[in-house]
């Protein structure tokens, strides 16, 4: 377990859950745990989307792990991944896609539309208008299949994102599935059965069950994301970023994250 010694400047990265600290160094993106055990998450995601058939599909997403980090003076744990972007390339949130794109109003344009299938239709339409990307709808509906898959609740439009060349665009690798498998332990304690607090999540952006989200965009651009990994494979994910975390925690830890991972992939299978 490698330390990772930082200069100790703390660089705040909103998100719908709050100010997590965010911080690139050496050609690496370091996230410090910040509600539970958030850098387990993205380690164990990213190792169980490995077996899925995203790259058949075209996309890709960011692989984590594990770090002890030093920072402020004190030992934290956290992640890294490493900096994906190749010369002249930024990222555009759709946040600030559609609101530079699709008019100052475009929110309130979206509360028009009737139901889910037609907001999420209109997101994919705006978004390939704007980018050009034609599979769009595709990738998205993958990236609401993989949030389901990992409970991840945090998905809002600033994690939502594309990659610009000048004025070209590409798809963006998959990020940001720190908010899944329950590690939130401020909102979801580590005392109550984790079933009962799968029922508690929302998906987002639509902020509706992950169920109605993933219908809504597989109605569209039918079924993505196809998942290849047993029972055992995700135990041996977990198995090494657990020992980041005190022992006494290392067993609740393990029964959220296998709960969450079996629940969520059985209704995913419907």
């Amino acid at each position: 377990m490698a330390i990772k010694l930082t200069t100790g400047n703390r660089i705040a990265e909103t998100s719908s859950k709050g100010n997590q600290e965010k911080w690139q160094e050496n050609g690496r993106w370091f996230k410090l745990d910040m509600f539970g055990y958030e850098g387990l998450t993205e380690t164990v995601t990213s190792a169980l989307l490995a077996q899925t058939n995203l790259a058949e599909l075209g996309f890709r997403y960011v692989p984590y792990r594990m770090e002890r980090l030093e920072v402020h003076g004190r030992t934290r744990n956290g992640c890294s991944s490493a900096d994906f972007l190749q010369a002249g390339e930024s990222i555009l949130t759709l946040a600030d896609l559609l609101r530079k794109g699709a008019g100052p109003n475009w929110q309130t344009q979206v509360k028009r539309l009737p139901n889910m299938q037609a907001k999420i239709g209109w997101l994919i339409k705006q978004t390939e208008r704007l980018t050009g990307l034609k599979r769009f709808g595709a990738y998205l509906t993958a990236l609401f299949e993989a949030d389901m898959l990992f409970g991840n609740e945090d998905r809002h439009l600033n994690n939502i994102a594309v990659l610009r060349r000048g004025e070209a665009f590409d798809y963006c690798p998959m990020f940001d599935f720190g908010a899944g498998l329950l590690s939130n332990v401020r909102d979801y304690p580590m005392d109550v059965e984790p079933k009962a607090l799968l029922s508690q999540l929302r998906a987002q952006p639509m902020n509706t069950q992950f169920v109605r989200q993933v219908h809504a965009a597989q109605a569209i651009c039918g079924a993505q994301l196809r998942c290849d990994f047993s029972r055992e494979d995700a135990a041996n994910a977990l198995a090494e970023p657990l020992t980041f975390y005190a022992e006494r925690d290392r067993s609740y830890i393990s029964d959220r994250v296998m709960c969450c991972v079996q629940t969520q992939y059985r209704k995913l299978k419907k």
